[in-house]
């Protein structure tokens, strides 16, 4: 949570994965988040790191791929991802592994980190970026980020019950739903386009031509990108639903605002919402079927949504 580990310094991991805010970014006035320096903006919806320490290394299984962190599936390990957003000049711009370094033997707490490691520890700028990363990572497989304190969980442990409109939900849930989000981590961590369409207001398309001179005509392609196929072009990973009423916006561009919307989205993509026709997917290629025609009523994606609602964590202490 240290600000000073950005170039300037001002913004710390914490201001895009906020505890608060089940370590998702806590500002609501745009989809996607902004990095150190003013105006620059990712092109993509933070995700929560919660329960990411499960999720596996990116693989090839069956003909499908599998894992990876980031909605693309580029990072195998928590260490790289936590890499990734210092070294990024759109997130915390740092130039170097090298200024990383100097940030934490400027810190506070550069003699803990000493204690730990190694009295040379911050001396070699590799070795010394590796434990960097190594920590943070640490952090995030500790038991905060993986409570698994729902009750969801109580009710497997038959220590609470559903409410009859739960149950509705849960059976919803289980027809329409498991293929992709299975319990008890409601995701098996594939990939696949659900033909969510472009987020016309997303920051990223006005970021300076430096770093995106696509602007207006940028396409993400999702997983194609890793792993250099375009037989995967607009896949992105199965998001866990653990702790989804609180982690919006959804989808990869953060194209829905709030959960009700996104339910709709997923039960009548390929014919009318409830205002009207949807737009078409960013890319049309390798749209799953398995969703946009689900055949729910109101009252069925409104007992879905309090369902979901049983698989947000209790607060901590609570």
């Amino acid at each position: 949570m240290d600000p000073g580990l950005s170039t300037p310094a001002g913004q710390a991991c914490a201001d895009c994965h906020a505890p608060s805010s089940t370590f998702r970014d806590p500002e609501s006035d745009h989809t996607t988040s902004m990095g150190v320096v003013s105006g620059r903006f990712g092109s993509r919806n933070a995700p929560s790191l919660m329960y990411a320490q499960l999720v596996p290394p990116l693989h090839f299984d069956h003909g499908q791929w599998y894992g990876g962190l980031f909605h693309d599936g580029r990072a195998s390990s928590l260490e790289d991802q936590a890499a990734g957003p210092l070294l990024n000049p759109i997130e915390m711009n740092n130039p170097t592994r090298a200024s990383v370094v100097d940030a934490v033997r400027r810190s506070s707490y550069a003699d803990d980190f000493r204690r730990v490691y190694g009295p040379a520890s911050l001396d070699d700028v590799d070795t010394a970026f590796a434990d960097i990363t190594e920590a943070i990572s640490a952090y995030e497989r500790s038991p905060v980020f993986a409570p698994f304190s729902s009750k969801y969980d109580r009710y497997l442990a038959h220590e609470t019950a559903f409410t009859p409109q739960e149950q509705r939900g849960l059976a919803l849930f289980e027809r329409d739903c498991a293929s992709c989000h299975p319990p008890p981590m409601f995701t098996d961590y594939s990939y696949v386009n659900l033909g969510i369409p472009k987020y016309q207001n997303n920051k990223f398309f006005v970021n300076d031509r430096m770093f995106n001179p696509d602007g207006f005509g940028y396409v993400d392609h999702g997983l194609a990108d890793t792993v250099d196929d375009p037989a995967e072009d607009g896949k992105f990973r199965v998001p866990t639903l653990r702790d989804v009423s609180r982690t919006a916006p959804y989808g990869h561009n953060g194209y829905f605002e709030n959960l009700p919307y996104m339910l709709e989205f997923h039960a009548t993509r390929d014919g009318l919402s409830s205002s009207g026709a949807w737009e078409g997917p960013e890319v049309s290629a390798n749209v799953d079927p398995r969703i946009g025609h689900l055949h729910l009523t109101a009252q069925d994606l409104e007992d879905l949504r309090v369902f979901l609602l049983t698989l947000d964590d209790a607060p901590p202490g609570k």
